[in-house]
């Protein structure tokens, strides 16, 4: 689950991960796919 409820996608943590923005992409309906990558 990324927002809202029901089974998790990943496993509870506190950890954090460095990520940089790998792309975007925008679709007529206005939803925007953000695509990230480890560094």
């Amino acid at each position: 689950v990324v927002l809202g409820r029901g089974r998790p996608l990943f496993p509870q943590s506190d950890a954090r991960v460095g990520l940089r923005l790998a792309g975007t992409r925008t679709f007529g309906s206005g939803v925007v796919l953000l695509r990230y990558e480890r560094p």
